[in-house]
């Protein structure tokens, strides 16, 4: 694989991303800025929380569109319903505004912990994508944290997704088989971007069609042999621990709508092994780090991908402070109501 980002060659076709985003700003700063410095001619933006203070910075960007999802902004959506609960609902609506109103080839929906990595030139792939009503696949690769400390947000390494057995996954992912779906915590499916205007809808992770009878079905899938998509499954410990608890303070009925069975489960291990801060860390590093022995069960079967991804090489001066402590920091500020569970 490519030791450095490819930017994408200049040939007419201009092709973005779209991401509803609740994080720190240093973190959708940074996704904004990789992807319009790697090829992307435009990024937009969806700041789930209307008084985000992401909002300034983002909107200097060149290249970014920002929108702050207020209660306006869904009553025009929604008149009668307005903002939905589901979060994937949110970005569904999101991710196909952003479609219908670009000037865009080519979209593709991602998440602010998601980023494109090219180890071949996406927009000639583009280019020579044949049927506009098949979605492209960027296939997932997620991040494992070093067994030491975590010095950036982007530590680590990447284990690729898989389709084994049920014997070789649990020889390959124990003692945590269970809490996977195609070698993944958070999910195999990767994500999908359109042929703007074709016809497709963006989804969460995969594109629909209209059918005969009127119903969304999926649509036709191509997967990338240019590009993959770089998952940060909790960009530090204590953002993992932040997203557990957000899922569980979700409504039931979202939970079941929003969480498949092997992410429920893992959840609901995570808060019985949390009883304190100094125990949901210990239950972290079981989950995600990457030991000795994770090492060899990975190599075993080829799921170990090493990738140089270093936004900061990349985007120079422009680069936001992606240290653990600030990141950290702006957490514990935006969710002071976590936060307060977590120290406690």
């Amino acid at each position: 694989m490519s030791q450095f980002p490819i930017k994408s060659k200049e040939n007419g076709l201009r092709w973005g991303t779209v991401l509803t985003a609740n994080e720190p700003a240093a973190l959708v700063e940074t996704n904004v800025r990789w992807h319009l410095a790697t090829g992307a001619a435009a990024v937009y933006v969806f700041l789930d929380d209307p008084d985000d203070p992401a909002a300034e910075v983002l909107s200097a960007i060149d290249g970014c569109t920002m929108q702050c999802c207020d209660d306006a902004y869904w009553r025009a959506r929604r008149p009668n319903k307005g903002r939905p609960p589901s979060q994937m609902r949110r970005q569904t609506i999101n991710a196909n505004r952003a479609q219908n109103r670009c000037d865009l080839d080519w979209l593709f929906h991602i998440d602010a912990d998601e980023f494109i990595w090219q180890d071949g030139d996406l927009s000639a792939e583009l280019s020579a994508h044949a049927d506009p009503l098949t979605e492209l696949n960027l296939p997932v690769l997620e991040r494992i944290f070093p067994a030491g400390a975590q010095s950036t947000l982007f530590d680590g390494a990447y284990r690729a997704s898989s389709d084994l057995s049920e014997d070789d996954a649990e020889a390959a992912f124990a003692p945590f088989a269970r809490f996977m779906k195609r070698g993944q915590y958070s999910h195999g499916a990767g994500k999908s971007g359109v042929q703007v205007g074709a016809g497709l809808r963006l989804g969460v992770h995969n594109a629909t069609r209209t059918g005969s009878e009127g119903r969304q079905r999926r649509a036709a899938k191509r997967v990338s042999t240019t590009a993959r998509l770089l998952h940060f499954d909790g960009m530090t410990p204590l953002h993992w621990v932040m997203k557990v608890l957000r899922y569980r303070q979700t409504p039931p009925e979202v939970q079941a709508t929003i969480l498949q069975p092997h992410r429920a489960e893992q959840i609901a291990w995570m808060l019985e092994k949390s009883q304190n801060r100094q125990e949901a860390m210990a239950a972290h590093h079981a989950l995600f780090a990457m030991t000795d022995a994770r090492h060899a069960q990975l190599n075993r079967f080829d799921l170990l991908r090493d990738i140089s991804f270093d936004p900061a090489r990349v985007l120079g001066p422009a680069c936001p402070d992606l240290s653990v402590a600030a990141f950290d920091a702006e957490l514990m500020r935006r969710n002071p109501e976590l936060a307060d569970v977590i120290n406690a």
